[in-house]
This record gives structure tokens, C-alpha cells and sequence, in this order.
């Protein structure tokens, strides 16, 4: 697995370019579907198993109505045969009151009758496999959102053991392949293999040595299908499964690195790679087509060479009632077990192919350690209601938030890095105080402010924010706490939809957006705009340069009136005469907004009240600019070069 982040102090771990989903293909399917289950909560897997009972009892339609037809057979042919009805047939019409009926009525009213009973199994049917596919489809809305809720509000370390590839497929497709394609393929299965067996088991009752050399042709076929089908399809479905991580991931990066591949020359690269991956899937997926069509011509010529041979004998060897009523009993049953035998087929390769399918899904489920009390599928309050929390606490000022900040003996090593990212850190800073951390590339600057937000945990040590531990602070405080990357990430939407990060738009308070805004020194720009604070940013921003960009990061940060700030080389990206301006506003806050600054530039950190000088992931000096100055001859060095 890979570990990326700023500042860590290592290299990441890309031997196979993440989580090695190719390893997935080992697993049994029966191991798959118990992992499926499992992951659905307790009260609804009690439904699943009911409306799956449902289902598969509905075969027992099909044997009522192969019986009927067998008896329209031999009563029809009894008309001219003088040997008359057979015993059984006799009984059954018995049963129904029609012994002494002619035999055109008898006919047309059984025949009536089956038809009624086969054609309401197959309306049956059909309505509890769409019950049953709304069931799964729910369980899988319910699986994933549990499962992004869970992975986002693990640590930074944990979710960058993913990468955005995997996340997504884990999240999505996987998910899918889990729960509907999965369990509805189980279903079909267990429909399937109850109808054989009442069927076969009452063909056999009815004539032993017939039903015995069918169901040996059948097996045979069906056997050498599944095996030859079955292996082929796996193999398939692991291509699909990679070539879906590795395209997601081939676009993701020709996206990301578009302007250095198109200077580099290199885009016809990433098209060869992408022409390579798209042609592996498509390939692939049509592989699985023809895979799925194949047992519908075997089986369909399986039937009707057994119905002929099996016609030739019986009328050469028994009197034409019987025969009749033979031949018509195993040809009804042909007909239903034939299309029930493709769907077992199909199924069969769908289980298979969804069990590969599902396991970076199933990976996922227990990395996360997610549990399955049905507690857990509740639904968390309705987003209306924290944003009205956000408001009133924006609205109060956070009364009872209190912005220092106590670090104590924080260590942290990122996994399968060769040195700590930080030792032994420590340091406290009172409410309304600017604090900057400086040093070398690598020193583990972002990894402390990282550790500040509560994004990364240490394993050493710890991290208090206003008496608790950050990420209780910030479930506790909404917008107490923000925060300005080197790098803003912007949303395809507004300006508004990009200030207020993630809000309803409804719910959005223009006049906080055009205060942060303001603070920004980004209104201006948006006044002389006709659209204003509908001005569309684009995908990733491309219509903004880069210092409005992070002028935008940097309103997104003040629009709740944040009392503690955390700024990772937020102004890197601003020309002198804005990054002046934005420090003046940070100046302003000071006194009532306690800042966080990793820098570079020392002419930003110059006037904070504790610099920390950080270097291989330990503290070197913290105090103020000339003290710090005095104790680091590298710092010291530093500033005299840009005239400090």
C-alpha cells in the first residue's frame, strides 16, 4: 500500500501501485457471498432470507403446470387411442371433477389451467425479482454511504493508504458488484437448483430410466459448460476489474499533470496507456457478452435433440397415450428448466465475476473494522440541521471555544517510512496568538499542522485544541477551526458553492461569503463580474488563475469566522502586493484568531509570536523571530540573504 503526503519524510511505497487487487481473484465465491451477507444489517437480512424463500418456492408453479400439460397430452390422444386414459391421468381429472366431461372440454379446461398457473408463476416471479433487486439496490446505498462515512472520518494516514482509484471503486462499483450483482445472482441460483430438484424428483417418480438418461445429458452439458464458461469468465472479470482501477487511475493523472505532459510532449503517452486500458476492458466486456449467449445455443440443442430421441422411443415403445402424455410431461419440463438452466448458467458466471468484483469492496469493509449492529444504519441527522448548528455558532462567535493550542511529546512515523516525520514535538500557544513553522522541505512542517487539525493522529504524545483533542473540537465546534492548503482544491460549481464548501446552496448566507470574500481581496474581481457570486469556476478551477484560486481557498477558510487558523504556504501562490494584503488581514485577526503559518517565505512568518524552527522532524528552536534567528545559523543564514 502507498502513503503520500507533504512532508512525511519518505518515500511512498508504489510496488504495486496500491492495494493489489489482482491477489482478490483467490477467493473462493462462497467465501464472497458469506462477506456479502455479513455486511448486511441483522433486521434486513432477515427480509432478504424471507422474500429469497418466496422466490424460490414459486417453483413449485412450474411442477403444477408441467403436470397439467402432461395431462392435456394424454387426454387429447385418448380421444383416438382405445386404450383410453392412463391410471394417473384418470385420478388427477378426478380430483377436478372432470371425469365424465367430453374430451375436448376436458382438454381445452386443463389446458386453460396450466396456462393460467405457468403464466401467473412467471408474472409472480418477475414481481418479487424486482422486489428483491429494490431490496438490494437500498442495501447498496446504505453499504456505501456507511462505508464513505467511515472511511472519511478515518485519519490521514489511513485514507491515503487508497488512492483515488481504488477509493472510488471500492466505494462505488464494488459496492455494487457486492450487493446486487452478488446476492441477486444467489438468489437466482437457489431459485434455480429448487426447481431442478422438484422437477427431476417428480420426473423421476414418473419415469426413472427417461428422467435419469436426461438428466445425465443435461449434467453433462451443464458441467462442462460451467467449467469451461466458469474460468473463463474469472479470468475476464479480473481484467475488467484491474483495467476499471488502472483507466480511473490513467485519467485522474493525464487530468492532474495536463499542462507538464502537454510542455513534456508526453500526452501521446498517456493515450497509448489509456488506448491500452480501454481496449483491454472493452475487449473484455465483450468477452463477457459472448460468454453469457454461448450456453443458450448449447442448451437450446441439447433440448431439442433429447425431446426427438426421447419422441422416438416412447411411441415406439409404449401405446400413444402414454407416450403422448410422456413426451409432452419432458418436453413442458424442457421448456422451463431450459431457460432455468441459462439463467443458472448466467448466474453462475455472474456469481463468479462479482466475487472477483467485490473484494476491493469487501477490503475496504474490513480495513474500516466496519461494524454491522443495525444501529449503524441509521440515518445521521438531515444536513439542514448542522447547517443551522454552523450558523448559530458563526452567529455567537463560539462563546465557549477557546483557541489555544498544546502540543505535547508528538511522534508520528508514516508507514513504511525509514525516519520519524516528527520527535518529541512540543510546544503551547494561547488564544489569539500566530504561530509559523519553518524549515527545510521535508522537515514535517504540514505533518505538525496535519496533527493540529486533528487530520493525522499521533502515535506518541498528545494534541489539544481548546482543552480536547482537535477532531473533537471540530465535531464539537463547526467552523471554529479552518483551514488554507498550498493547493486548493475547488468544486465544479460557483464561487458561492465553493466559499461555502459542501452547504446546500439554499442555506448559503451571501453575506458571510461576500465578508470572507472581502477578507480575501477576491471581491473586487467578482463585483466588476456580471454573474458575481454565480461566476462558475470550472472543473478544478481552470477558470480562475492560480492567485484567485487560492484567494478563493482563503475566503472558503474565513467564511465562518474561524478562531483558530491553519495556513499551509497559503500565500505562495499571490503576487507581492496581494499576499501583503492577505497578511494585513491576518494581522487584523490577531489578538482574536489564533494562526497556524507553514512558510517558506520568512517575510510572511516575520512578525509571529512563536516561530518554530523544524528540521528532520524535530524541533530545533521555537520563540520569536530573533531569538530563533540567534539559535539556528541555517535561519540566521536564511534571513540575511533576503535582507532581514
Amino acid at each position: 500500500m502507498s502513503i503520500t503526503g507533504s512532508d512525511q519524510g519518505a518515500e511512498p511505497d508504489n510496488d504495486h501501485g496500491g492495494l493489489g487487487v489482482a491477489d482478490f481473484a483467490k477467493r473462493s465465491v462462497s467465501a464472497a457471498l458469506r462477506e456479502a451477507i455479513s455486511l448486511i444489517p441483522r433486521s434486513k437480512r432477515r427480509l432478504l432470507f424471507f422474500a429469497s424463500a418466496i422466490q424460490v418456492s414459486l417453483g413449485l408453479l412450474d411442477l403444477l403446470g408441467i403436470a397439467l400439460i402432461g395431462l392435456v397430452a394424454a387426454v387429447a390422444v385418448s380421444g383416438i387411442d382405445e386404450s383410453g386414459l392412463p391410471a394417473a391421468a384418470q385420478t388427477v381429472m378426478g380430483w377436478f371433477g372432470i371425469e365424465d366431461a367430453s374430451v375436448s372440454k376436458t382438454t381445452v379446461i386443463i389446458a386453460g389451467l396450466a396456462v393460467v398457473i405457468l403464466i401467473g408463476k412467471t408474472a409472480l416471479s418477475a414481481i418479487m425479482s424486482r422486489r428483491i433487486m429494490v431490496f438490494l439496490a437500498n442495501r447498496q446505498a446504505d453499504l456505501s454511504v456507511r462505508l464513505a462515512r467511515s472511511f472519511l472520518s478515518r485519519p490521514l494516514m489511513e485514507v491515503q493508504r487508497w488512492t483515488t482509484s481504488e477509493a472510488v471503486y471500492a466505494l462505488g462499483p464494488g459496492v455494487a458488484s457486492a450487493t446486487v450483482l452478488l446476492l441477486s445472482a444467489a438468489i437466482t441460483i437457489a431459485s434455480e437448483l429448487f426447481l431442478f430438484t422438484i422437477v427431476g424428483v417428480s420426473l423421476l417418480a414418473y419415469d426413472p430410466l427417461t428422467t435419469l438418461i436426461a438428466v445425465a445429458l443435461f449434467f453433462v452439458v451443464g458441467i462442462g459448460l460451467q467449467r469451461i464458461l466458469g474460468r473463463w469468465s474469472a479470468r475476464t472479470a479480473q481484467i475488467m476489474t484491474d483495467s476499471s482501477i488502472s483507466t480511473l487511475t490513467a485519467v485522474s493523472e493525464a487530468l492532474a499533470t495536463y499542462r507538464e505532459t502537454t510542455v513534456l510532449d508526453r500526452r501521446d503517452l498517456y493515450l497509448a496507456k489509456y488506448e491500452d486500458l480501454a481496449t483491454r476492458t472493452a475487449r473484455a466486456g465483450a468477452t463477457t457478452s459472448y460468454i453469457m449467449e454461448i450456453p443458450k445455443y448449447v442448451l437450446e440443442a441439447a433440448l431439442y435433440f433429447g425431446v426427438v430421441f426421447l419422441a422416438i422411443i416412447q411411441f415406439l415403445t409404449n401405446d400413444w397415450a402414454s407416450a403422448a402424455a410422456t413426451t409432452a410431461i419432458f418436453l413442458a419440463a424442457g421448456s422451463r428448466v431450459t431457460p432455468a438452466l441459462l439463467r443458472l448458467q448466467g448466474a453462475g458466471i455472474t456469481i463468479r465475476n462479482a466475487a472477483v468484483q467485490a473484494q476491493p469492496t469487501f477490503y475496504m469493509a474490513k480495513f474500516l473494522g466496519l461494524t454491522l449492529d443495525d444501529s449503524e444504519s441509521k440515518v445521521t441527522p438531515p444536513i439542514p440541521v448542522s447547517v443551522e448548528r454552523l450558523h448559530r455558532h458563526i452567529a455567537t462567535g463560539y462563546p465557549d471555544f477557546v483557541a489555544d493550542i498544546e502540543i505535547s511529546n508528538v511522534a508520528l512515523t508514516y508507514q513504511d517510512a525509514a525516519a520519524p516525520a516528527l520527535i518529541d514535538v512540543s510546544f503551547t500557544a494561547p488564544m489569539g496568538a500566530s504561530i509559523a513553522l519553518v524549515g527545510p522541505t521535508g522537515a514535517g512542517k504540514s505533518t505538525l499542522a496535519d496533527v493540529i487539525l486533528g487530520v493525522l493522529e499521533p502515535q506518541i504524545g498528545q494534541a489539544r485544541i481548546s482543552g480536547i483533542a482537535p477532531r473533537d473540537a471540530v465535531e464539537r465546534w463547526p467552523g471554529a477551526i479552518s483551514y488554507v492548503p498550498q493547493n486548493v482544491a475547488l468544486v465544479i460549481g460557483s464561487v458561492r458553492e465553493n466559499v461555502a464548501l459542501g452547504l446546500p446552496t439554499e442555506l448559503i448566507d451571501d453575506e458571510l461569503v461576500w465578508e470572507a470574500l472581502h477578507r480575501a481581496h477576491l471581491a473586487d474581481f467578482l463585483t466588476d463580474s456580471r454573474e458575481g457570486l454565480d461566476t462558475a469556476v470550472g472543473e478544478r478551477g481552470f477558470r480562475l488563475s492560480g492567485g484567485q484560486r487560492q484567494r478563493l481557498g482563503i475566503a472558503r477558510a474565513l467564511y465562518t469566522r474561524p478562531k483558530l487558523l491553519v495556513l499551509d504556504e497559503a500565500t505562495s501562490a499571490l503576487d507581492a502586493e496581494t499576499e501583503q494584503a492577505i497578511i494585513q488581514t491576518l494581522d487584523e485577526l490577531e489578538g482574536e484568531v489564533t494562526t497556524v503559518t507553514v512558510a517558506h517565505r520568512l517575510a510572511t512568518v516575520r512578525r509571529a509570536d512563536l516561530l518554530l524552527y523544524i528540521r528532520d522532524g524535530r524541533v530545533q528552536a521555537q520563540g520569536n523571530f530573533e531569538e530563533v534567528r540567534g539559535r539556528v545559523p541555517d535561519f540566521d543564514r536564511s534571513a540575511s540573504l533576503l535582507g532581514l
